[in-house]
């Protein structure tokens, strides 16, 4: 199974992952054609998709690094509006 697809799956798990890490984020993120950037504040985590030029961005979690529900929730609509879901 390709890293991608792990990671879409455990992303996409339900109840959804308490310890999905902003690293296994950008993994994902770098496979779905999307570049980080720091975004605003400090903490601040953005990624844009290459192709279609949308933007997520959000406030890193801490003081760990795995994502919080709110988090999950904003990363799969994105990954659903760029056509990048677990569906694909």
């Amino acid at each position: 199974m390709s890293k991608k697809k792990e990671l879409l799956e455990k992303l996409y798990r339900k109840p959804y992952p308490k310890n999905f890490t902003t690293r296994e984020l950008d993994t994902l993120m770098k496979n779905c054609n999307c570049n980080k950037f720091q975004g605003g504040r400090g903490s601040g985590i953005g990624y844009v998709h290459i192709t279609s030029k949308r933007i997520i961005q959000f406030d890193g979690p801490h003081p760990g690094n795995e994502l919080y529900k709110y988090q999950i929730e904003k990363v799969k609509q994105f990954l659903d509006e760029i056509g990048e879901s677990h569906e694909s």
